[in-house]
């Protein structure tokens, strides 16, 4: 059987692209094939489309697809996406994007989605990310921030997910930020504990901060694939998977 997953956010900057990668790396360490995909990226430009966040889950897992495939929308202005197509006079056509979705999953195991902002984010005048999840069929992964915040920008995620009959697999938590105060890891440990107890969700991390990640995205990804957190998203993935076949 074929499988996806979209590995969304609370949103930009939280961490997406690490944990796709690592879970994309745990899955295909059991033996499985497995497609990465990025449908939409903004704040790239053509010369600089081999340090894009597709660039970085190709490389992961040494995927043999063409970077078109794996983002078939890129944009130069680091906007929302539909301001950044606007921009280009152009338009994102989620029809382009359930063509190139569907021909990696009939190919691969697996295919890992990374999103682009949070889930109520626009692509189109008409759609947003999470129509474009119920359209792919896919299961979701939410990405949130460990620290200050986190609680309410989860729960508002999860929710909207929960309103379009998405299933949520787990809440991946993430240190966006190094934690040196007292305080600072006060607001973490209560941020996950009040989680664990609301966002009735597996709740997994936080996931340690990492500095100076551009130079080292494949060492890190890989590393962390083995990790308790994303070896249990690798199960709590297959699991929710099957259940909503």
């Amino acid at each position: 059987m074929n499988h996806g997953i979209i590995i969304t956010g609370t949103d930009t900057g939280v961490g997406k692209t690490l944990v796709a990668a690592a879970l994309a790396v745990a899955l295909k360490k059991e033996g499985r094939t497995v497609a990465v995909m990025k449908p939409v990226e903004t704040g790239i430009s053509s010369s600089k489309a081999r340090h894009s966040d597709a660039a970085r889950l190709c490389s992961v897992i040494e995927s043999a697809e063409p970077l078109e495939v794996v983002c078939p929308y890129r944009f130069t202005l680091s906007v929302a996406p539909l301001a950044a197509a606007q921009a280009e006079r152009k338009m994102i056509d989620p029809d382009t994007i359930r063509t190139v979705y569907h021909r990696l999953a009939t190919q691969y195991d697996w295919t890992i989605v990374e999103g682009v902002g949070g889930v109520l984010v626009p692509i189109t005048p008409n759609t947003d990310v999470a129509d474009l999840i119920v359209q792919l069929r896919l299961t979701a992964v939410v990405v949130g921030r460990s620290d200050l915040g986190g609680i309410n920008h989860a729960r508002l995620t999860i929710e909207a997910l929960r309103r379009r009959n998405i299933a949520v697999a787990a809440l991946v938590l993430n240190q966006t930020q190094p934690t040196r105060s007292k305080l600072a890891l006060i607001q973490e440990r209560t941020t996950v504990e009040l989680l664990q107890k609301h966002a009735d969700v597996p709740v997994l991390g936080p996931l340690p901060y990492q500095s100076g990640l551009s130079g080292r995205f494949r060492q890190v990804a890989v590393r962390l694939s083995r990790s308790a957190a994303v070896t249990t998203l690798a199960k709590l993935a297959v699991a929710s998977s099957l259940r909503n076949w």
